[in-house]
């Protein structure tokens, strides 16, 4: 038993740290364009250099998109894997718990869209 809840734990901590660096949730991570806005304002950019790097990381994040895209069934097949693996050790009443908090997670993701 032991064994299994560690497995799970490890998935646990595997698929959130990939859901974190590659699906930032909207409400705990800063938009693109307030990042930018910060970025813009610590460093003092003028108009000019504020494009230029508007555009850098335009260019950086459709190149990014283009690495995810191929991985993308992947990163799916293993965040299943991790919910079944915590489902089977959760009682019934955390299972709806849970399966309740995959739901909202599902709505905030199409709200972002």
């Amino acid at each position: 038993m032991a064994f299994y809840l560690a497995a799970a734990t490890a998935g646990v901590a595997i698929g959130v740290a990939v859901d974190r660096l590659l699906l930032p949730d909207p409400a705990t991570r800063i938009t693109s364009r307030a990042m930018r806005d910060r970025f813009a304002k610590d460093l003092k950019l003028t108009a000019e250099q504020r494009s230029a790097v508007d555009s850098i990381l335009d260019t950086r994040f459709r190149a990014e998109s283009t690495v995810v895209v191929p991985i993308r069934p992947q990163l799916d097949s293993i965040r299943a894997e991790a919910r079944s693996r915590i489902s089977a050790v959760l009682t019934p009443e955390q299972q709806r718990v849970y399966e309740q908090m995959q739901r909202d997670q599902k709505a905030r993701a199409q709200e972002k869209k």
